[in-house]
């Protein structure tokens, strides 16, 4: 994990996961409304270029597609919410040499939650494992 100041109150933190399948198909679980709603919320609609991310706990969050590169790398600007204005990416990244497949995280939270906004992203990552069959 690597973390950088955003602020006095928020960290940027990068998480890495090995992933054991297809960047094709990675893409599509990080990009997709079905494929997102599979493992990171509970439903997933878009909007125009927003996404609107719902959990069963009530929480509604809307956030901007600004960035889409094909198999490759997402990044949100949540647009509502306490995080409004900062980004989620999502980056699929292949290793040249041995064409290994990670997916990184990079997310922010204050200083004090660091470690459950890790916990949490390890969780996330496992259930899309499953989903993938990796």
């Amino acid at each position: 994990m690597q973390s950088s100041k955003i602020n006095d109150k928020r960290q940027r933190i990068e998480l890495e996961f090995p992933m054991h399948c297809s960047a094709n198909t990675l893409y599509s679980y990080i990009s997709s409304p079905s494929g997102l709603s599979s493992w990171y919320a509970d439903d997933v609609s878009v909007h125009g270029s927003n996404y609107v991310f719902k959990w069963d706990d009530g929480e509604v969050l809307e956030a901007e597609l600004v960035k889409n590169v094909n198999r490759k790398h997402v990044k949100f600007r949540w647009i509502n919410g306490d995080n409004r204005n900062e980004f989620l990416e999502l980056i699929i990244h292949k290793d040249e040499i041995t064409d290994d497949l990670a997916l990184i995280v990079i997310d922010s939270a204050e200083e004090a939650n660091i470690e459950e906004l890790e916990m949490m992203w390890e969780n996330q990552v496992q259930h899309l494992k499953k989903q993938i069959g990796a």
